[in-house]
């Protein structure tokens, strides 16, 4: 198995051409993305936690121990996984967490970014969205596709 290097969003967004390699989208395409995904992500922890409880208290700002403290790693790490070839060890690898906190955390991520393009249907192109679409419906009805990695 062949590991790809992956980086920080914020390490990435000067090399276009990796970033385009990882997720399939430009720079711009990300940023554009990006703005409504953050919206719904900081909307979702503003009423619950990550197990999906209901908060007791508001949120007001990101914990220090959030393993995205930036929501465009989250971003990034979601992407990454359904442009395919990444196994989970490696994201777990990579965004230092376990491989069983990567499964919940994609999970959640996708359901983000599902819900971030339901709300912007026309945010990034029809063509890249259906690729999106199919790859979580392929990743949600078949969790253990990933074995044949």
């Amino acid at each position: 198995m062949v590991w790809v290097m992956i980086q920080r969003f914020e390490d990435l967004q000067a090399d276009e051409k990796n970033l385009r390699r990882l997720t399939g989208l430009r720079k711009n395409e990300f940023k554009t993305l990006y703005n409504p995904f953050h919206e719904v992500w900081q909307s979702y922890f503003s009423e619950y936690t990550f197990d999906g409880s209901p908060r007791l208290r508001r949120q007001i700002s990101t914990r220090k121990n959030s393993l995205f403290s930036d929501t465009q790693d989250a971003l990034l790490f979601v992407l990454i996984y359904l442009r395919g070839g990444v196994p989970q060890e490696q994201l777990a690898a990579s965004f230092g967490m376990d491989q069983p906190k990567v499964s919940k955390y994609l999970s959640l991520t996708q359901r983000i970014l599902l819900k971030a393009i339901e709300k912007n249907p026309s945010i990034i192109s029809r063509r890249k969205q259906k690729k999106l679409w199919e790859a979580i419906a392929a990743r949600m009805n078949n969790p253990v596709a990933e074995a044949a990695y």
